[in-house]
């Protein structure tokens, strides 16, 4: 289980993930505690339950047997990325700055909301940047989030910057170096002793305006599981405060 401890404006937070059990005592009912990513299925007096879907591919298979379940579209870009003589990644846990500049312009084109710095703080050591470049240029970051205890790697945020590219040789290249990023990521982890990768959800939902990065994701052929969030009441009312001023 992965602790996370930050305040918010004053206010102590408190998210367990990926927990294999649920404990609630009495002081924690009134304080701002969530518990995230659980798979422990229960009806507990007093928290909110909130279900939600994820993808994972088991890294304890062999890696020929992991490769074998992608989509064969997905291990032929992997392949084409691997020729590209132009491309090269990094990976460290320094690159907070470099992340958060890159998704403010992301975030721009794209409509979406832009991540602070202290959404990602609050994770301390516990945050990943993979990145991929093509001729010296940054074109792709993933961010993950890792469960050492748990042997979790959880995919946090991906962006490239294909939404900016007219070339159409070079958005082919950007979107093969997402691929084998991916599965770069989780053969560095595997060797690490990491157990599973998760794609950090899934609406399951083919209507949905996400149903594409579903798409995207169960190519990689993971298996799809039910996750549980559960919140102190106090926890719940903040985060729809929240919800409702993002709206």
């Amino acid at each position: 289980m992965l602790k996370v401890s930050y305040k918010m404006k004053g206010l102590p937070l408190n998210e367990l993930w990926f927990a294999s059990e649920i404990t609630i005592s009495t002081a924690m009912m009134t304080a701002l505690y969530c518990y995230r990513h659980t798979d422990v299925d229960r009806e507990i007096v007093g928290l909110k339950k909130e279900k939600r879907y994820t993808l994972i591919n088991d890294l304890t298979e062999d890696k020929e047997k992991i490769f074998a379940t992608f989509e064969s579209n997905v291990r032929n870009q992997i392949r084409k990325s691997e020729k590209i003589e132009e491309f090269t990644f990094s990976s460290d846990y320094e690159s907070k700055e470099l992340f958060l500049e890159a998704y403010k312009d992301f975030a721009k084109a794209k409509n979406l909301p832009i991540i602070s710095k202290k959404s990602i703080d609050k994770y301390a050591e516990n945050i990943f940047y993979v990145k991929g470049y093509l001729e010296g240029s940054l074109t792709n970051i993933q961010v993950y989030l890792l469960d050492k205890e748990s042997g979790i790697l959880r995919l946090q945020h991906s962006i490239s910057t294909l939404y900016k590219e007219q070339d159409k040789k070079r958005k082919g290249r950007i979107g093969w170096i997402n691929r084998y990023l991916h599965w770069k990521t989780m053969l560095d982890f595997k060797a690490l002793g990491f157990k599973t990768f998760d794609w950090g959800g899934y609406t399951n939902d083919p209507n949905s305006p996400l149903a594409g990065i579903d798409t995207f994701k169960a190519s990689y052929g993971g298996k799809k599981v039910v996750r549980y969030n559960y919140y102190t009441l106090p926890y719940y009312a903040l985060k729809v405060i929240q919800e409702k001023v993002l709206l």
